[in-house]
C-alpha cells in the first residue's frame, strides 16, 4: 500500500519531469536559432532556463533517492555536496531575475549610456551572478549546517537549525526579492512620470519602448509573486519546526510539490513575457497570441502603427490600440 510519503514523491518526480521538459525544450530554441544570442534580453532569459533546469534535475535525483534505496546517502560527502549545487542552482534562479530587472533598468532609465547596454558586459555579469552565488553558499558548507534529513533520503539544511536558515533565507530568497522589487519600482515609477512629459520632451522610439518594457514588466511581476510562492511554504514549515520543536511529517514533500508547480508555471510564464520565444515557430505551434503588437521600427526610424490599427498612448502609460474599420472593398469582375 502506498504511504503519503510516497504518493508526494511520486507527484514530485512527475510535475519536475514537466518542468524539466518545458525549460530544456526552450535552452534548446536558443541552441537550434544560435542567431538570437546575441539578444541580451534573450540571453538571459537561457540563464534563468538553465538555473531552472539544473534545479529541476537535482530536485529529480533526490525524489529518485527518495523513492528508491537512498544511493544518495551512501556517500555523506556526496550527499552534501548534492545539497549544496541544488541550493546553488535555487539560488541562481533568484538572482538571473535581478540581472533581467537590472537590464530593464539600464534600457529605461539609463538607455543613453551604451556601455551599460553592452552584450559583453551582461555575458561578464552573468559569469559573476553564479560565481557570487556559489561564495556565498560555501560557508554553510564549510560550517557542516548540509546534513542528511531524518525524513528524507538527501541532505539539506534542517529547518530545525533556525539560525542556519535564517542565512539561507536571506541570501537566497529576500534580498534578490528586495532588490528585484526596488528595481521595478524604480522603473514603473520613471516610465509614468516620462509618460506625461510632452512627446517632444522624449523620443518617440524610446517612448514606444519604455510602454513595451512596461507591459513586459506587468507580466514579470506574476512572476516574482511565483518567486515568492517558491520559498512561502518553507518558511512557513520553519516556523512551524521552530515553535514545535520537530519537524512536520511530510514538510519536504510538501515543499517540493509547491516548487515543481510553481517551476512549471515560471517556464510556461517566460515564454509568454518573452516575444521572440513567442513568436518561435515551434512555440507557435502550441502558443497562439492573437494580440494586436505595436511594430518596433529600424534604429533612426519613427515608429509605424501596425496595418489596420492606430495605437495612442493612454495617461495611464499604456498602449491602447484601436481598430480601423477597412473602407476599401474588392473589385468585382
Amino acid at each position: 500500500m502506498f504511504t503519503i510519503a510516497t504518493i508526494l514523491g511520486v507527484f514530485n518526480c512527475g510535475f519536475n519531469f514537466i518542468a524539466l521538459f518545458i525549460f530544456f525544450f526552450i535552452i534548446i530554441l536558443g541552441i537550434l536559432y544560435r542567431r538570437d544570442m546575441r539578444d541580451i534580453s534573450l540571453v538571459l532569459t537561457y540563464n534563468t532556463c538553465f538555473a531552472a533546469l539544473l534545479t529541476c534535475l537535482t530536485v529529480l535525483i533526490m525524489n529518485t533517492s527518495n523513492l528508491s534505496s537512498g544511493f544518495l546517502t551512501f556517500n555523506f560527502d556526496f550527499c552534501r555536496v548534492w545539497g549544496l549545487i541544488y541550493d546553488m542552482c535555487q539560488c541562481s534562479i533568484y538572482h538571473s531575475f535581478y540581472l533581467q530587472a537590472f537590464y530593464r533598468l539600464c534600457r529605461v532609465i539609463f538607455y543613453k549610456k551604451k556601455s551599460l547596454l553592452s552584450y559583453s558586459l551582461f555575458i561578464s555579469l552573468v559569469f559573476a551572478q553564479w560565481t557570487l552565488t556559489i561564495v556565498i553558499l560555501l560557508p554553510p558548507f564549510f560550517l557542516g549546517w548540509y546534513t542528511p534529513l531524518p525524513t528524507e533520503q538527501y541532505c539539506l539544511i534542517p529547518y530545525l537549525n533556525y539560525k542556519a536558515e535564517l542565512y539561507h533565507i536571506m541570501v537566497l530568497y529576500v534580498i534578490p526579492i528586495g532588490f528585484i522589487s526596488g528595481t521595478y519600482i524604480s522603473i514603473t515609477r520613471y516610465i509614468r512620470k516620462s509618460s506625461r512629459q510632452p512627446t517632444m520632451m522624449l523620443a518617440i522610439n524610446q517612448q514606444q519602448r519604455n510602454l513595451r518594457d512596461l507591459t513586459v514588466m506587468r507580466r514579470i511581476l506574476v512572476l516574482i509573486s511565483v518567486l515568492i510562492a517558491l520559498r512561502g511554504p518553507t518558511i512557513i514549515f520553519m516556523v512551524y519546526a521552530v515553535i514545535r520543536g520537530q519537524m512536520y511529517e511530510y514538510t519536504f514533500g510538501i515543499v517540493g510539490l509547491v516548487t515543481a508547480l510553481c517551476m512549471i508555471f515560471m517556464g510556461l510564464m517566460l515564454i509568454h513575457i518573452t516575444p521572440r520565444l513567442r513568436k518561435n515557430k515551434l512555440v507557435s505551434m502550441v502558443y497562439r497570441d492573437n494580440r494586436i503588437e505595436t511594430q518596433i521600427s529600424a534604429p533612426g526610424q519613427p515608429i509605424q502603427p501596425p496595418y489596420n490599427a492606430q495605437s495612442s498612448i493612454t495617461a495611464g502609460g499604456q498602449v491602447e490600440v484601436r481598430q480601423k474599420a477597412s473602407f476599401n472593398s474588392q473589385r468585382t469582375a
